[in-house]
């Protein structure tokens, strides 16, 4: 079992683990092409109505985007900040391909301790 994908989305504490992290990216991508698509053909069309989509959907999706891989660096024993790699171009894609593909510190690190651990994996 895993976490669930949509608990502590805009909590910028705690880990997540490798399944909870690409099902919450998978995720963020089914809302956000559509939404892109749907701004790209609002721009076009009326003036205003991009950016109202803009603040209702994209700011919080990058929010929530900012926390998830936070707690996933964090269950890699790395600090939450590192996340910031993500937007550089090229190193950033190689720095969520690490994410999601390396395996998280087994057992407590020092913030805090295992995902899996409640979720069943490691439970005894």
């Amino acid at each position: 079992m895993s976490k669930p994908v949509f608990s502590d989305l805009f909590t910028f504490e705690g880990r997540r683990n490798r399944k909870s992290y690409i099902l919450y990216t998978l995720s963020l991508l089914a809302i956000s092409l559509p939404v892109g698509a749907f701004m790209g053909a609002a721009a076009f069309n009326a003036a205003g109505l991009g950016t109202v989509v803009l603040l209702l959907v994209y700011i919080p999706l990058m929010i929530s985007s900012l926390a998830v891989g936070s707690q996933r660096c964090r269950d890699m024993g790395w600090t939450g900040w590192a996340i910031l790699i993500a937007a550089i171009p090229y190193l950033g894609l190689l720095f969520v391909l690490v994410l999601i593909f390396s395996p998280g510190t087994q057992g407590a690190n020092r913030y805090g301790d295992d995902p899996l651990k409640f979720y069943g994996k490691i439970a005894t």
